[in-house]
């Protein structure tokens, strides 16, 4: 009997060892060939497919909760051949470790279609691509920019080595500033092809036209090669569109959020259709006298949308909304490829300014002096679309054509209110004397185009390669009906401090504004590439140990611009000689032209202009690499510019009414590289660039601005550069990084803004070229992942000299008459700063498909704005940014995210650098915090909140 109960409850003990008893499993994967970790691997148990894992950055996996027995783990892994590993877990131990190196599956589409073997949006895609780079370059891949808190180009190029931004008046993002470079020196390519710009003045794109949901990646490219276009100096953008691949892909985004600047003020809209996208010219031709009759007047009339948030007891405004989708797949046993992709965002964003107007000249001793004071509310709505459409067919390994198109349109409709207090007339104290409301309704469309048909063709064993594109180009640029409507009013108070307002009347003129431009680019691109390896080696066992390729090529590209430009000012009719008071419904019958001739707008004008930009370029380069350690690329290239522009001025009566100039770069670069290992890089480059000026930069043109007259210069010459640049680069496990270099430029005849008197037009701001300037610094990279922690950093150092001519406003003591003579100042170039930083806290599980980013960005002090007199340029103060993202997996293909911006609502602020008089005393002004500078203007933002969801297949 007791023989059978022992027996009895061993038996049970085994059953409830058997089935309560688990195991954890764990271990590597890693690259079979190099011994790199494999991120993102599906690690599984084929007998119980419930149990499984996914590598983190180190390639470890971890599997819990494994019972007795016998079982057979699976990797799989894209590129990659799938590999079996028969196990037994026992109990001799609860812990199991087994490694897995995978080995590189040679398809089809790895030999014909030149496929990475990570999958092309991954970090380790882009980690590989900056480690076996020619030249010095970053990368942000698809991944990283989906977990980062921005959503579109411009926000995510803030995250990048030695970058920063130019904010538009809402907050958001809008030019690259590349190593304190201004825009100006920077250009920006899709698909490695330069597209032009919609601006009118500038030949720099707006980044926050492109939403970053359809990029495969993202590269900042520091150090140009020969085959590159040369007009970079402080670097160029390449956007990388989504390519399709071996396995069929669909993704979809959908999101909504709200801006916190409309919480209980709401966002202030007026109707768009009411704008008349013609002026009358265009209407009834160029000899048409218009009435005041011919213009619409409900665009200036605004209401507010204040939508409740629920739950909460505040107003949100309206709803932005986002959208996404991208799909692809390869048909005809993987050579017909197809991927299209299509973005929409309709944002909103709102801002408040205090803005301190300057007066023309200032106080003796160069002192500033204000004399309005500017408070503004801007509402505007930015609708970004965009899509991508790429077919290519492969016939065979040698012979692949490809067709690519991608367009965005991004069109801004902004509502700015502005109450305008004059300190000059009648003021007696801040609130009081003329008080100015000027309300502006304004639509900006701006949309860019390319279509890109390229041939890549191999011959002689693959040794020759040719790569063809013909490329078309367009950008366009639209300011229909541009306006903006002053009313005027006084305010006073008596001997009993009570406030009184006179009557409400129009101010002055009422201008309506037709602005828009075309670029039409045509280009041909031809490469050339003779690789003798094969042949070198079949010749001689030593030539095994060297390897060199050549290449050769060019571009011819026709640019056209046409500019329009045509502006009507009508006057406030007079009642007994007096401007009658304003009722606040503006109509036809309170306004009309003084003239005839003012009434056919302001048509012989230098800003109506076609312009044509013709350029001719040629390279040849040599690259070799010997003992697979030391790699050198250098060469030459070729560059022909002409540029000539007509007007529809009179020449006999305005000078410069047409022009033409030509001229010649020879443009050299040597780039360096040793690989210390398969995980260390040496680099060392140099290479010459310039930059061209633009169309409206030597058009003899004339815009009166707020405070100064801007003018053209025919006779403004391009900018020439030295660029040197050094880097070490280690690649550690995973996705760790460590890169730190530096860099040097001298510019040879940098353009600045100048200040000139002529007797003819009297003042006016120039473009000038002005000697040589010098920008010089360093900057690092830093990753490292701990499991699924990381942490990504960078920090960019940079200090710029420049010396212009400044005007010096003093009382000659001599004589204790005022005198201006003109000085000597060396200063940073415009837009640089001192210190760049970005710190980035990451969490990404891939097991749970939990992954969250805190992302920190701090610029530094730099000047915003070049005055002409001394010591009174614009500085904008230093900026902390912190942005939010998280996102959950759930169901396997859906995900829920979301994105808060600007947490700490941090200001703009620009300030002159000069002990503040204006802090205390009878001339005191507000928001005057420190002694230390005077502040003349301030913007804040508020946070942005978003949350969508995503089907990934």
């Amino acid at each position: 009997m007791n023989s059978a109960i022992k027996y009895t409850i061993t038996l049970l003990l085994s059953f409830v060892t058997y089935f309560t008893y688990s195991a954890v499993i764990k271990g590597t994967v890693k690259d079979a060939h190099t011994n790199e970790p494999i991120i993102g691997a599906l690690v599984k148990i084929k007998e119980n497919p419930s149990l499984g894992s996914v590598t983190d950055f180190d390639g470890n996996y971890v599997i819990q909760n494994v019972p007795l027995g016998q079982y057979t783990i699976i990797v799989h892994y894209v590129g990659y051949l799938e590999q079996e590993k028969t196990i037994s877990i026992g109990e001799q131990s609860d812990k199991y470790t087994f490694d897995f190196a995978l080995q590189v599956k040679h398809t089809e589409e790895v030999i014909i279609s030149g496929k990475t073997l990570h999958h092309a949006e991954s970090d380790t895609a882009a980690r590989a691509s900056e480690k076996n780079s020619d030249n010095v370059l970053n990368i942000v891949s698809a991944d990283a920019i989906k977990r980062s808190p921005d959503i579109t180009v411009a926000n995510v190029l803030q995250r990048v080595s030695g970058v920063s931004i130019e904010r538009s008046s809402n907050g958001e993002g809008r030019y690259a500033i590349v190593r304190g470079m201004d825009p100006r020196y920077n250009y920006t390519l899709v698909n490695g092809v330069k597209i032009p710009s919609p601006d009118n003045k500038n030949r720099y794109v707006p980044m926050d036209m492109f939403p970053s949901d359809i990029l495969e990646r993202l590269e900042v490219i520091k150090a140009l090669t020969p085959s590159m276009e040369g007009d970079a100096i402080g670097g160029a953008v390449n956007m990388v569109m989504k390519s399709a691949p071996n396995k069929p892909f669909l993704n979809l985004n959908g999101g909504g959020g709200l801006a916190g600047a409309f919480f209980n003020r709401g966002y202030s809209q007026f109707d768009v259709h009411s704008l008349q996208m013609k002026d009358p010219n265009q209407i009834h031709g160029p000899n048409y006298i218009a009435q005041s009759t011919d213009f619409s007047y409900t665009n200036f009339n605004y209401h507010d949308i204040t939508k409740p948030i629920p739950f909460l007891n505040i107003g949100g405004g309206p709803m932005t909304t986002v959208g996404g989708i991208s799909m692809g797949k390869r048909f005809i046993k993987n050579r017909l490829g197809i991927v299209l992709a299509g973005s929409y965002q309709n944002t909103f964003r709102g801002a408040k300014s205090t803005y301190f107007v300057p007066e023309s000249e200032p106080l003796p001793g160069n002192t500033p002096s204000f004399d309005d004071i500017y408070t503004r509310t801007y509402s505007t709505q930015q609708t970004r679309m965009a899509g991508h459409a790429k077919i290519d067919y492969v016939f065979n390994e040698n012979h692949k054509v490809s067709l690519y198109s991608v367009y965005m349109q991004m069109n801004e409709l902004q509502t700015r209110h502005t109450v305008d207090t004059s300190l000059s007339i009648g003021r007696n104290g801040f609130g009081t004397g003329n008080v100015y409301i000027l309300d502006r309704s304004r639509l900006m469309q701006q949309s860019i185009g390319n279509t890109t048909l390229q041939s890549e063709n191999k011959f002689w064993k693959s040794s020759i390669t040719t790569n063809c594109s013909l490329v078309y180009s367009i950008a366009k640029n639209n300011i229909p009906d541009w306006s903006e409507f002053a009313t005027v009013h006084n305010v006073s108070k008596n001997s009993a401090g009570q406030e009184t307002q006179s009557p409400t009347t129009i101010y002055t003129h009422f201008y309506r504004k037709w602005q828009s431009n075309v670029d039409d680019d045509h280009t041909v691109y031809g490469n050339l590439n003779w690789d003798p390896y094969k042949i070198f080696t079949a010749l001689s066992p030593i030539a095994s140990k060297f390897h060199i390729d050549f290449s050769a090529g060019g571009l011819y590209r026709h640019k056209y611009r046409s500019n329009f430009y045509n502006e009507y000012d009508l006057e406030p009719k007079l009642v007994n000689g007096t401007v009658p008071p304003f009722n606040g419904n503006l109509s036809p019958n309170q306004l009309f032209f003084i003239s005839s001739q003012a009434a056919q707008g302001s048509q012989a004008n230098p800003n109506i202009y076609t312009a044509q930009e013709n350029i001719g370029a040629a390279y040849f380069q040599m690259k070799m690499l010997f003992f697979n350690r030391f790699q050198a690329l250098g060469g030459v290239r070729y560059e022909h510019t002409y540029q000539g522009y007509v007007t529809v001025m009179n020449p006999q009566l305005f000078p410069g009414a047409y022009g033409n100039v030509s001229y010649y770069n020879l443009l050299p670069s040597v780039h360096l590289k040793y690989m210390l290992n398969n995980k260390q890089n040496l680099r060392a480059s140099y290479f010459e660039s310039l930059s061209r000026p633009t169309f409206f930069e030597i058009v003899p043109y004339a815009i009166l601005g707020d405070v100064y007259t801007e003018g053209g210069n025919p006779n403004v010459k391009p900018t020439i550069a030295h660029n040197f640049d050094v880097r070490y680069e280690l690649f550690g496990k995973g996705l760790d990084q460590f890169l730190i270099g530096g860099f040097y430029k001298k510019l040879v005849n940098p353009i600045e803004i100048a200040y000139e008197k002529n007797g003819t037009s009297g003042s006016e701001l120039l473009p000038e070229n002005f000697g040589t300037a010098t920008n010089f610094g360093f900057e690092f990279v830093a990753t490292k992942y701990f499991g699924n922690f990381g942490i990504n950093s960078n920090y960019t150092y940079t200090h710029s000299s420049i010396t212009t001519t400044k005007l010096n406003y003093f009382v000659d003591p001599a004589t204790n008459q005022e005198t201006t003579t003109t000085v000597n100042q060396t200063r940073p170039l415009q837009g640089q700063s001192a210190n760049v930083a970005n710190v980035a806290l990451m969490y990404n599980n891939k097991r749970t498909g939990f992954e969250t980013q805190l992302a920190y960005v701090y610029t530094g002090t730099r000047i915003i704005q070049v005055s002409p007199y001394l010591n009174l340029d614009y500085w904008q103060r230093a900026t902390n940014q912190l942005d939010f993202s998280i996102e959950q997996r759930f169901a396997k293909k859906f995900s829920v995210y979301a994105k808060i911006g600007n947490l700490l609502n941090t200001p703009l602020e620009l300030i002159i650098k000069q002990k503040n008089v204006y802090q205390t005393g009878l001339a005191a002004l507000p928001d005057q915090h420190s002694s230390k500078f005077i502040l003349v203007q301030k913007e804040t933002y508020n946070q942005t909140y978003l949350v969508g969801l995503r089907y990934k297949f």
